[in-house]
Formats: C-alpha cells, structure tokens, sequence
C-alpha cells in the first residue's frame, strides 16, 4: 500500500560544532544565486549530474524535481506518494523519490527523499529542473543577498548573525503550517504576511484591503507608504493585487523585497530582520 509522506528526510554531509559561535568568526556555507524567471537560482549537481534549483523557503520540499529531470538522475522511487495543493489551488500529487549526493555551493546532502514536481503548472512551470526548499534550509540561519548574488547559511546555534549580516537583532517570526509569517504594520492596519523566495512577485489578496482603502480591491496593484516590517519601516511597499487560496495570509513578500534587501530568517528562534540593500554592500 502506497503511504503519504508528511517530511522527507535527509542526512547532511557536514556537522557544525555544538558549541554557539560569533558570526564574526564563523564563515557561513554560500550558495551562489542569480535570478532566472523572477526566483532566486543556483547552480547544483545531484549524484554528480548537472541540475538549476531555485530557493523556495514558502515549500517544505527538501528538494523537488520536475518528472523529466528524475528520468535522466540516478534516483530511486520509494513507492509512496504525496499529494497537496500549492498557493495557487492546483492539486498534486507527486511520487516520493531518494537521491544522493546534493551540491548547491557549499550546501551538500549526502542523501535525501524528495518530491517529483508534476505536470507543466504550478512549481514545475518555472524553467529551472526543480527547487530546494523549506525541509533542507530549515535548520539554518538563513541570509538572503539576492542582489549580491549569494544566500549565506549559518548554524542555528551560530550568535550575533542578526547584527552582523542585517545590522539589527530584528522582530518575531512564526511558523504556521510550515510557512514563515510576520506581522506588519501599515497605515492601513496590521497584515500578516508570508516570507516566500518562491514567490516571483510581492503579491497582496484583494480581501485585506478591501473596506481599508475606498475601491483598493478594484486596483491592479496596491502601494502601502507605511509599510514596518519586525519594527523596521520598509516603505513605500508596492504589491501586486491577486487573489489566491492558500496560505491563509494577507500578503506574500518575495522576489519584489528580497531583491531589495538583505533578509536575515532563522525560524528556529523565532526572527527575522532586513536591511536595504545599497550598491557595493
């Protein structure tokens, strides 16, 4: 009998030392990043075969591979199957593959089970061969520089991150249902939002602004002028108008604000913090 997996597993190829390191002295793990079709992109091997993933930390896929990558990748399916629905309303569901010997920069994985990215919609619409998610970068502290053109990775146990990579020891940060969420204030009201790589656009539903802003709903685009993210103001915020079903936030902060700034996210503590990115820093 077919078995639905809820988290892939894996086993990493390295250890950080148990002790609480300075992030002065603690050279973090780099993936180099560019964006192709709006996401952040890296090039990576997998069992020594050439592969492009985006960085998706809104799927909590360890990895994900379109069905015809699989077919030329040394990977064996498990014979189970997962199904799920993704934050547009499409609904897959995907066969269970283990793979070894990831390589992302100096993010590796010596084995893991990931999931087929399935049909032409959806995450496997993208150009790229799949994506590394949620269930890898999980357990890091996470520094995105998209426009420098990297993502730098810490332990979770590694101190004074924050304050050296985004100048601040930032704000609150929630896992809901597998996805990182913030609140943040407008001049319009609170809104929760969701921190998602995955995201090729800042995209705003309909629904929180309506009754906010006369007619807001009707616009094809939305710009917030106060805009105050873990107690920072990121303002003027521009988002694009779009309803979708799934998650159950207000907003989606993606491509539009990370490559803008430098985002520092640990959610096993709990934070997240940004700061602008200026040219040359």
């Amino acid at each position: 009998m077919r078995r639905s997996i809820i988290r892939a597993s894996l086993v990493l190829a390295f250890a950080f030392p148990a002790a609480p390191a300075a992030a002065g002295a603690l050279q973090p793990m780099r993936v180099p990043l560019h964006l192709q079709a709006g996401l952040p992109t890296t090039p990576a091997t997998i069992g020594g075969k050439p592969v492009t993933l985006f960085i998706d930390v809104g799927n909590y896929q360890v990895v994900g591979l379109k069905t015809a990558v699989l077919a030329r990748l040394p990977v064996k399916f498990t014979g189970d199957s997962e199904s799920w629905r993704d934050a547009d309303g499409h609904v897959f569901t995907s066969r269970i593959f283990r793979a070894a010997d990831l390589e992302a920069g100096a993010l590796t994985a010596t084995q893991f089970d990931g999931n087929e990215l399935v049909g032409d919609t959806g995450k496997a619409g993208y150009p790229q061969d799949g994506l590394i998610g949620f269930g890898l970068l999980h357990r890091y502290q996470m520094v995105f520089d998209e426009a420098g053109g990297e993502l730098r990775l810490y332990p979770a146990s590694a101190e004074g991150v924050f304050d050296a990579e985004c100048g601040n020891a930032g704000g609150p940060l929630r896992l809901e249902n597998g996805v990182m969420v913030s609140e943040v204030q407008t001049g319009h009201g609170s809104l929760r939002v969701q921190w998602d790589t995955g995201a090729a656009a800042d995209v705003l539903r309909p629904s929180a602004i309506a009754g906010r802003d006369k007619d807001a709903d009707l616009l094809r685009r939305f710009t917030f002028q106060r805009f105050d993210v873990a107690g920072q103001p990121a303002g003027p915020q521009a988002f694009m108008m779009r309803q979708f079903p799934a998650p159950d936030v207000d907003a989606v902060l993606g491509t539009g604000f990370f490559a803008s700034h430098v985002v520092c996210l640990d959610p096993s503590h709990g934070r997240v913090a940004f700061r602008t990115k200026k040219t040359g820093a």
